[in-house]
């Protein structure tokens, strides 16, 4: 018996289901770290052993895919092989508050940082006076 996270969002299973779909070729999908503060959002992918030129960031409509195509090296005769290699893919979905504009990635130590900057929201402030 398969155990599966239930999600109370009809809407999941329609992306869960893209993303398998775009993720159909690629050989492994690298861990992430979201982190959420005031300014931003922080994406980060743990990369190793790629180059800046590797990676390809599509952002379409609100769907942000990280991919790499890199050819496998099959030139050693591996009695183990646990490194990922070949093509890499992973997908979010970017919320409505994120200025997509203004998104900024960085390669550093073999971790991909994205920056997803928010949106300012104009607050109106109204006195209601009590009669």
């Amino acid at each position: 018996m398969t155990l599966a996270r239930w999600h109370n969002n009809p809407g999941y299973y329609a992306w869960a289901q893209r993303r398998k779909e775009q993720e159909g070729n690629c050989s492994f999908a690298p861990s992430a770290n979201v982190i959420d503060n005031e300014e931003a959002f922080k994406l980060e992918l743990a990369a190793p052993g790629f180059t800046k030129k590797d990676f390809k960031i599509d952002l379409e409509k609100d769907i942000l895919t990280i991919t790499s195509e890199r050819e496998e090296k099959n030139e050693l005769n591996y009695t183990r092989r646990e490194f990922g290699d070949g093509n890499i893919c992973r997908s979010f979905v970017i919320p409505e508050t994120v200025e997509t504009e203004k998104i900024k990635a960085e390669y550093k130590n073999g971790v991909l940082a994205l920056t997803l900057p928010k949106k300012e929201v104009v607050k109106i402030k109204k006195e209601i006076q009590i009669a």
